[in-house]
């Protein structure tokens, strides 16, 4: 009975270990979304290549914001689009609200250590519009020099 109880715990223990890691994301996410819509200047130097396009549906558009060409090596990227989502549709994200890892370097590719040539956000908007984007990633892999880039690109 005993042993039963205490698998219960750990087990309980477990739950309560992931659900606040996922507020923790998820609060970040929001965090980030907010410092998106209410940025006012953007960067115009950044070293990577940012373009964005749009496809049209039946009663929207698909845009993608493909993110690649580095010229220096970006680990642990992060990134959001924002294209005037309401609080009912999330933006595309990349490794905010989960666990990838997505690294770019000059030059080289390795899927299995998750260096990629690009990186793509895909998102849905009812009408072709200026997309705000949030990219934010570490210049080493030990996670020691941080750089952050808010970028709009105009339609």
């Amino acid at each position: 009975m005993k042993k039963i109880l205490l698998c219960l715990l750990i087990s309980l223990f477990c739950v309560a270990c992931q659900s606040s890691s996922s507020d923790e994301q998820f609060q970040e996410y929001y965090q980030i979304k907010e410092q998106l819509i209410s940025h006012q200047e953007f960067d115009t130097d950044y070293p990577f290549h940012v373009q964005v396009v749009f496809f049209d549906l039946e009663d929207s558009y698909r845009y993608d914001v493909i993110i690649d060409q580095p010229q220096v090596d970006m680990y642990y990227i992060e990134a959001m689009a924002y294209a005037h989502e309401d609080d009912q549709k999330m933006c595309p994200v990349l490794g905010i609200v989960d666990d990838s890892i997505s690294h770019m370097k000059v030059d080289y590719i390795d899927k299995s250590q998750h260096f990629y040539k690009g990186v793509q956000l895909s998102g849905e908007t009812e009408k072709i519009q200026d997309v705000k984007i949030y990219v934010c990633y570490y210049l080493d892999k030990e996670k020691t020099q941080k750089a952050e880039k808010y970028i709009e690109v105009q339609s």
